[in-house]
């Protein structure tokens, strides 16, 4: 009886720990991811309120509308620097590029390129934590006005905190942060997360990456 006692509190022992141990590992890939993102400097860079360098983030004057944000600008420009295409200028101009990559993401050439779609939150934090690229996107209703997306950051989170505030994300936009959770990195975009964001990975080739 004691024995069997023992095996009850167990089982329920480790599914209680099951239930709040949640994200993969960080990978020696996704401490590269880190490490990569955290040399962005893109706290520094990709300022709101001007227009800059698409690729480098550099201010090139100041904008004529002080809310212009750069999400976009920023993931393209990382995406390229870990050898992965995302629609960027010249395909594309800076303005309303959110919007456009949200729906090229879905796209076949999207696929062409090897990017694949990822069910949820989770599954894009486990895939960050592994090294692979991975983006989330929100398009604004109003076309005529900026959505939003982000590059996800390789981070260890429980179940119930992942389902509260989303994957954590580097970004620029309303505001620039090397680490910041989804949930508030998306704040100024209501119905993004949980249900208005998407989620897509593609695979680095550490080795080739400088």
């Amino acid at each position: 009886m004691k024995k069997l006692t023992f095996l009850l509190f167990t089982l329920i022992t480790l599914n209680s720990f099951s239930q709040e141990v949640t994200t993969d590992s960080i990978t020696e890939n996704g401490r590269k991811l880190i490490k990569l993102l955290d040399a962005t400097r893109v706290e520094d860079l990709w300022k709101k309120g001007f227009k800059v360098d698409w690729e480098t983030g550099e201010t090139v004057s100041v904008s004529s509308k002080p809310t212009t944000t750069h999400c976009s600008a920023f993931a393209a420009s990382f995406s390229k620097k870990v050898g992965v295409y995302l629609l960027r200028p010249p395909e594309h101009e800076q303005t309303l590029l959110a919007n456009a990559q949200f729906d090229w993401l879905q796209s076949n050439n999207a696929t062409t390129e090897g990017w694949v779609k990822v069910t949820n939150g989770m599954e894009a934090q486990n895939f960050a934590n592994k090294g692979y690229l991975v983006v989330t996107a929100f398009k604004n209703e109003d076309e005529r006005r900026p959505g939003h997306i982000a590059v996800i950051r390789p981070a260890m989170k429980t179940w119930s905190v992942l389902q509260k505030e989303g994957p954590q994300t580097t970004q620029s936009g309303a505001t620039n942060a090397y680490s910041i959770a989804l949930v508030d990195g998306f704040s100024h975009h209501p119905g993004a997360w949980p249900n208005g964001v998407i989620f897509y990975e593609h695979p680095v080739d550490w080795a080739s990456v400088r």
